[in-house]
């Protein structure tokens, strides 16, 4: 099952409350995709620069819940990884085209979607040393620019992140996404998965 979630805030106190560029560039440094995706870090300039300046921001969180018995059914490591990324694939299909139908809403809007998903399968050009193929649809995750996401869902959403446990599926899933905008805009849910 997903739901959508919807919250507005002003960005200069969205960025005070829950921006730790430092705190999380280093856990980024540990990810293998460091340096390896154009969506990720280490980026040119200030990863400040990417959310400075905005007037506001509206915060999505989609929530893909799985039921007791799907959670009881799935047990060994690959299927929980099979049903999750099933979901997680589902509702990128739905959420990425209402992300850029939102951002070009009002000229000057920046949308962070997560990790980048335009090349599919194919290994990013970065690895190649290449430049992007798709620079017109790059976007970058929150946590790549610094955003605490556990803290955001607990504290605006009232729904802290879950992870899997006991060898189960967890609960849910939490894809945060957001548009950062140079002036108001009224909230939009993404349509229904």
């Amino acid at each position: 099952m997903f739901s959508h979630r919807v919250v507005v805030m002003d960005a200069a106190e969205y960025v005070a409350r829950f921006r730790d560029v430092e705190r999380f560039l280093a856990y980024c440094r540990e990810c293998d995709s460091y340096g390896r995706v154009w969506s990720c870090p280490p980026f040119e300039g200030d990863v400040r620069e990417k959310t400075d300046g905005f007037s506001q921001v509206t915060i999505w969180a989609t929530v893909i819940t799985f039921s007791d018995s799907v959670r009881d059914r799935v047990r060994d490591r690959a299927a929980r990884e099979r049903v999750t990324w099933e979901a997680i694939e589902a509702a990128w299909r739905v959420l990425l085209p209402f992300l850029y139908a939102q951002e070009r809403r009002l000229e000057g809007c920046r949308v962070f979607t997560g990790r980048c998903r335009q090349c599919g399968a194919a290994v990013c050009s970065r690895v190649e040393g290449v430049p992007c193929r798709h620079p017109d649809r790059l976007r970058s995750s929150l946590e790549a620019v610094g955003f605490d996401l556990a803290g955001t869902m607990e504290q605006l959403f009232g729904l802290p992140l879950v992870w899997a446990t006991d060898g189960r599926l967890p609960e849910r899933v939490t894809l945060v996404t957001a548009m950062f905008s140079p002036g108001p805009l009224p909230a939009e849910l993404p349509p229904a998965l």
